[in-house]
Parts: C-alpha cells; sequence; structure tokens
C-alpha cells in the first residue's frame, strides 16, 4: 500500500474525467445545434444523437481527446505521487474503468459492448504511458548537465 498514492491516484483520476469532460463539451454542444436545428421529431432525436456521435469527424477526435486526458491523468496522478510512477498512473484509470463498468452493467450506452471494453482497457495503458513519461522526466532532470 505504500507504492500507492491515493493523493495523486484520486487527482489523476479527476484530472482524466474532468478534462475529457470539459475538452469534450464543445462536440456535445455542436451535436445538440445540430439535432436542434433540423427539426426532428421528439421520438427519433435519440438515433439521431447517436447517428452524428458515430460520425468519424466526431467520434475520432473525441477518442483522441479522451484518450490524451488518460495519459494526462497518469501523467498527474505520477507527479503527485512521486514514486511508482507507472503503478499510479495505472491507477488513475479507477473513475473511467469504474464508469465503463456502470455503462455495461446498465446498458447505457450506445456503443458496441466489445468498443466499451477496449476504452476500459485503454485507460489504464495510457495512465501507465503518463506515469512513463512522468518517470522519464524526473530521470532526464535528475542527470548531470
Amino acid at each position: 500500500m505504500a507504492k500507492i498514492s491515493i493523493k495523486g491516484v484520486l487527482v489523476g483520476g479527476i484530472t482524466d474525467v474532468g478534462t475529457t469532460l470539459i475538452l469534450g463539451m464543445p462536440f456535445a454542444v455542436y451535436v445538440g445545434l445540430r439535432v436542434a436545428a433540423s427539426h426532428i421529431p421528439s421520438e427519433q432525436t435519440q438515433s439521431s444523437v447517436q447517428a452524428i456521435m458515430h460520425r468519424p469527424e466526431i467520434f475520432l477526435p473525441q477518442l483522441l481527446i479522451g484518450c490524451a486526458c488518460s495519459v494526462l491523468g497518469g501523467y498527474v496522478a505520477a507527479r503527485i505521487a512521486g514514486h511508482d510512477e507507472a503503478l499510479n498512473g495505472c491507477l488513475s484509470s479507477f473513475l473511467c474503468f469504474g464508469l465503463g463498468i456502470c455503462l455495461l452493467a446498465a446498458h447505457a450506452s450506445s456503443e458496441p459492448v466489445w468498443e466499451q471494453i477496449l476504452m476500459m482497457i485503454e485507460s489504464p495503458v495510457l495512465g501507465v504511458l503518463g506515469g512513463y513519461l512522468c518517470l522519464k522526466q524526473r530521470r532526464r532532470a535528475m542527470q548531470p548537465a
């Protein structure tokens, strides 16, 4: 347990999810405005939103933002921990992983199950990458000039 920084993991997890939500907000606004402007009947709104969200020009940037935010969350967790960077970076994905499990259990996502599982796997891996980047930066700073 001494290897895990609770503070680092919590702040890293909040950083991951928080920045993903904030940076993904313009996409949600765009989709909402697009659906509102199309005057679609209310019973077709959900399917229209899902169709727009799955377009590559919307889906891929959101996916890249989510991936970058997972790396950032891992970096923040490792930086705060100051030790065992890869472990703390990996554990910073607990919020993403937990949200993914909740969505799977509730069948509340429009994505296919395989895609949800893939995203749940990539989050800890990207957190480890963030921790590794922090470790590499720390080692570089410690080398004599």
